[in-house]
């Protein structure tokens, strides 16, 4: 089987568009990739210039690519710079179209998205199907991401020098519920804050590093973390929905404390694999207790990398995909 497979160029923590390519490709398909990104000055000139022309130009730029490698399917993750009008020509040469949108609760697809022209649709969260059932998706399916080994793994012999990780971009909850966590804790941060915060932030000591990180920086981090904590960007807003570091901290065999999402129940197993918090309050007791503990937390954080080995790589998520839609074999 053959991909036409349009990743987002924006994605710069978390280049999923490359892990899938290669999950892919290690299941046998062809996959040719296509990056609706500007490719170089000219692209970027007509970007600043035009918005609606570039993305016009970039979607003729795509059919130039089926035209040129005759692919079986059309696959994009996100999809927000595909308009109706080409996925109907996709659709007229036979293409079978999949979106997979992992914005999800928070910015829902609806807004962007032509949805009843793909054949298959899958999101990041179980709890927003009834919407997007309401917009003429025959079947919403859940399928959240995962690691990739090569990237997401223990570093033998790295000393977890320290206590408590946050890795992620800002957002004012994860402010507020840092700011309070630090009275407590020590905390290191990585992430693109350094415009969000003030000048006189209680919080700028504690950045190891201002601005984005790449995956391959971001598990070096986790395997130095004795804690990774995830908090969710819609926490205490939906209670659906699942980030990427979920997977992310335990393919580097990181104990993980992380808000309770719905379908985490279904991916981990709580208080052996993960370690969940209904209210921020909690954490500067759950920090102390497991901090005191390191054989708890290796312990822990063992079963969920064994967990994320086992169920939750990219590949699985491929399989998954190729499953629902009718592609194996």
């Amino acid at each position: 089987m053959k991909f036409l497979l349009s990743i987002p160029g924006h994605t710069r923590t978390i280049p999923m568009g490359r892990f899938v390519e290669k999950a892919l490709l290690a299941l046998g398909h062809e996959v040719v990739v296509f990056n609706h990104e500007r490719d170089n000055q000219v692209e970027r000139l007509r970007e600043k210039i035009r918005f609606q022309g570039f993305l016009d130009y970039k979607n003729r730029q795509l059919l130039e690519v089926v035209e040129a490698t005759k692919p079986d399917v059309f696959f994009t993750i996100y999809g927000k710079t595909h308009d109706a009008a080409t996925l109907r020509e996709l659709k007229r040469r036979g293409l079978l179209t999949i979106c997979w949108w992992l914005n999800d609760p928070f910015d829902l697809a609806q807004q962007y998205l032509p949805l009843s022209l793909y054949d298959f649709f899958f999101s990041n969260s179980r709890g927003t199907a009834p919407v997007y059932r309401h917009y003429h998706v025959r079947e919403p399916h859940f399928l959240p991401v995962g690691i990739d080994p090569a990237i997401h793994h223990p570093m033998e012999g790295t000393e977890q020098q320290y206590d408590i990780v946050f890795a992620g971009d800002h957002h004012p909850i994860r402010e507020k519920v840092v700011l309070e966590l630090i009275q407590h804790h020590r905390v290191a941060i990585i992430g693109p804050w350094k415009r969000k915060i003030s000048k006189n932030s209680p919080l700028r000591p504690h950045f190891l590093r201002h601005g984005y990180f790449t995956p391959t920086e971001m598990a070096l981090l986790f395997n130095q973390a004795r804690i990774v904590l995830n908090l969710h960007t819609w926490y205490q807003r939906w209670s659906y929905g699942v980030n990427p570091r979920l997977f992310e901290a335990s393919g580097c065999r990181a104990f993980q404390l992380c808000d309770t999402k719905e379908e985490i129940r279904d991916l981990y197993v709580p208080d052996e694999e993960i370690i969940l918090y209904n209210d921020a309050s909690e954490l500067p007791e759950l920090c102390t207790h497991y901090l005191a503990r390191p054989e708890e937390r290796a312990r822990i954080a063992t079963q969920a990398y064994a967990r994320t080995l086992r169920e939750h790589t990219y590949q699985h998520r491929m399989q998954e995909m190729l499953r629902v839609c009718g592609l194996e074999g």
